[in-house]
């Protein structure tokens, strides 16, 4: 097989995980009592023990490089606060909204990059940068509002989780990069990943509380866990190998998609033709914002690096 062809339905399919994760997490957090911190502290703790122990044996010179100087760890631990910020944002999105609205907010991060570019580098737009952040903000408009203002489509904590979502996802892609130079992408995510179990579990002792773990629980955790973080991590990580980052991120635009599908199929998700016409505003500029432009590193696909 072509590996271009491969590397495109590998991405696909972690991106199709992705928004399959954020159903189950609906499921969870609406029928079942979990809360967003549940969804993050036994996920996290496997995953990322997972990944520091293949890191161990893979990559045993390195795999402690995060800790031999003060400034690494400082890194480490920023790297860390950026993944439960847009962990945190997502699923508390989801809670109060939807696991599709969460999908296509959370896939502004390219515009939030955007605009730390210009704010803080001083770099000025192209027309094509221009022209999507306005698609993007007239897309979340016809969200939140249904094509109706009698009326929000999306609660205000929905809405606010969501951006901050992106927001937090833009932070995620800038300020790790440091960090990863010095000692490797796998390295860093496995230990943050790792870190961000831990820490949430101090706040999370989900050993003392009473979930409702019936049959459908279970499974949905059990997909999150295996599907939606570990297989969709690698086959992204993997992905990235045999195609371009802008093609990697145009085939992440299908994660929200599968959210909407699942959500009307399992979860009663009702779309209007004006919320949909929002969605495919939102993701057609993360589409046209991943072609390379004069701004080569603009778009940095916000899980490349495993959230």
């Amino acid at each position: 097989m072509n590996k271009r062809l491969l590397g495109m339905g590998m991405a696909a399919l972690a991106a199709i995980f992705w928004g399959a994760m954020g159903s189950a997490g609906q499921y969870l957090l609406q029928k079942c009592g979990f809360v967003p911190l549940d969804l993050i502290s036994i996920r996290m703790l496997l995953a990322g023990s997972l990944f520091v122990g293949l890191e161990l044996f893979l990559n045993k010179s390195k795999v402690f490089a995060p800790f031999r100087s003060v400034s690494s760890f400082v890194q480490l631990l920023i790297y860390t606060a950026t993944i439960i910020g847009t962990q945190l944002t997502y699923f508390v999105c989801i809670q109060y909204s939807n696991a599709a609205v969460a999908g296509v907010l959370t896939a502004t991060v390219p515009l939030w990059v955007m605009l730390f570019m210009v704010v803080f580098q001083h770099q000025r737009l192209s027309l094509k940068e221009i022209l999507c952040g306005a698609a993007a903000v007239i897309g979340v408009f016809l969200i939140v509002t249904g094509g109706s203002l009698k009326s929000l489509n999306v609660s205000m904590m929905g809405l606010i989780m969501g951006l901050g979502s992106g927001l937090t996802g833009a932070l995620y892609v800038i300020l790790p990069q440091k960090l990863i130079k010095q000692v490797g992408s796998g390295t860093a995510t496995s230990w943050a990943l790792l870190l961000t179990g831990v820490a949430v579990t101090l706040f999370n002792h989900f050993w003392n509380e009473s979930l409702n773990w019936s049959l459908g629980a279970v499974l949905a955790y059990a997909f999150i866990v295996i599907f939606g973080t570990i297989a969709a991590f690698w086959l992204f990580q993997a992905a990235a190998e045999l195609i371009p980052s802008d093609v990697a991120g145009m085939m992440e635009t299908l994660d929200p998609v599968s959210a909407t599908v699942l959500g009307v199929l399992f979860l009663g998700l009702i779309v209007n033709i004006w919320e949909l016409i929002g969605g495919v505003l939102i993701l057609a500029t993360v589409v046209v914002l991943a072609i390379p432009s004069k701004h080569p590193g603009l778009y940095k696909n916000k899980r490349e690096r495993g959230s």
